[in-house]
């Protein structure tokens, strides 16, 4: 028996890899955030779509809405926190937390929903700023909001 034997072997992608040319880290940066921003732009008009549709489930509300309303507040949560929204991603939180929270617990208030939703608008009117002088206020009236419906 002979001794053991070493084999390199060298991937398509390493080799590729190795080759030169390619973008610069620069360049790929500055692609990468323009195509970035554009998102940005295109999830800024879905997340109104989505405060917009909340808006109109709080003016007549049908039984078995809640669960609608809960899935837009998830729809919500999920494109708020993909970019920094500051105080809308909590807001759109608490909102969510309400409706999870009051589905379970059978105690459900279109008031306290209709409060989330008004300050969802309010925030994303202004442009969903990073944290201002009273959104932090807000954020914890929205928590004190679903403590007194829920406690």
């Amino acid at each position: 028996m002979s001794g053991a034997r070493l084999v390199k072997v060298q991937s398509p992608l390493s080799r590729q890899l190795a080759r030169p040319g390619g973008r610069s880290l620069a360049e790929a940066e500055r692609l990468a955030d323009t195509a970035l921003q554009e998102r940005r732009q295109t999830t800024f008009a879905e997340l109104g779509d989505l405060v917009g549709r909340l808006e109109a489930l709080c003016v007549q509300p049908e039984p078995g809405d809640e669960a609608q309303a809960y899935a837009l507040a998830a729809g919500l949560v999920d494109l708020a926190g993909f970019f920094d929204t500051g105080p809308f991603y909590e807001a759109a939180y608490s909102l969510c937390d309400l409706a999870d929270r009051s589905r379970a617990a059978g105690r459900w208030s279109w008031e306290a929903v209709g409060v989330h939703v008004g300050a969802l608008r309010l925030l994303h009117s202004g442009g969903l700023q990073p944290a201002g002088p009273g959104s932090a206020d807000l954020v914890a009236g929205l928590r004190r909001v679903v403590g007194t419906v829920l406690d």
